[in-house]
């Protein structure tokens, strides 16, 4: 075997423990660019040809390198300008998730609540039951996003429908003032399909004149746990902010959600 093919061989196998295709634009970038290229004629010395091919040869691994250095991290998914997207990332193993979430003026706080969250218990956000709960603070400190989720296990003989709706009747027996705004939309958090619904009522019993509240209600069902995310404006009742906000809120909220489990 001669030195030209170890040096392909070489070279093959040092590609091969990379990306085995590059972006076709890359390709034809390069080419183009090796073709404005013009050859320096060598001078006819004894061996000239090898030293043509091993020229040649070596111009090739350079190229290689040079479009590796440049390609791998697009693969990798990273930029070589800059860094990732800031953000503070918060895991569960309880709950088998894991949120990225901007990293605002006060940053955000998180409480992991004690307990356990029991088939058709009503919860709220100052409930012990295994809540992980989320405030998000302006700069004046106060609070401009509430936020919770809690989880527990969907019997085998239960559907998610039947769970959710043994959901919504705690709520109603709970908070009777707070209604169903319109209809349930459908949305897809962490991969699995939810139930998205807005609420809107006079919370624990009314407040007061223009105290209403709303609230985001998430429902969603992952590896036969149901979850529950609520989502409340702050600063609070009669100072809200306007419906679209707290949902372009939640949607970012969620859209920064995966399932860990």
């Amino acid at each position: 075997m001669t030195r030209d093919l170890d040096v392909d061989r070489v070279l093959e196998d040092w590609l091969a423990q990379g990306p085995s295709r590059l972006p076709d634009r890359t390709i034809a970038s390069v080419i183009s660019q090796l073709d404005d290229i013009q050859p320096r004629k060598l001078a006819r010395l004894p061996g000239s040809e090898r030293m043509h091919r091993l020229l040649l040869t070596a111009t090739g691994i350079a190229a290689a390198i040079a479009i590796v250095a440049v390609a791998l991290p697009l693969f990798l998914g990273r930029s070589s300008v800059g860094g990732p997207p800031d953000g503070v990332s918060f895991t569960s193993e309880r709950h088998g998730y894991t949120v990225v979430l901007p990293i605002g003026p006060d940053g955000w706080i998180r409480e992991e609540r004690s307990g356990t969250w029991e088939l058709g218990d009503f919860i709220e956000a100052n409930s012990p039951a295994g809540l992980d709960y989320f405030e998000d603070r302006n700069e004046d400190g106060s609070v401009a996003l509430f936020a919770y989720l809690a989880s527990q296990p969907i019997p085998e003989t239960m559907s998610f429908e039947e769970w959710a709706a043994g959901h919504d009747a705690a709520n109603a027996e709970a908070q009777p003032s707070f209604v169903q705004q319109g209809s349930f939309e459908g949305a897809t958090v962490g991969g699995e399909t939810a139930r998205v619904g807005i609420h809107r009522g006079d919370y624990q019993g009314g407040f007061d004149a223009g105290g209403s509240w709303t609230t985001v209600q998430v429902l969603l069902e992952h590896g036969g746990r149901g979850y529950a995310i609520y989502f409340w404006p702050g600063p609070g009742p009669g100072s809200e902010v306007p419906l679209a906000d707290l949902q372009a809120m939640a949607t970012d909220w969620l859209s920064r959600f995966s399932f860990t489990n």
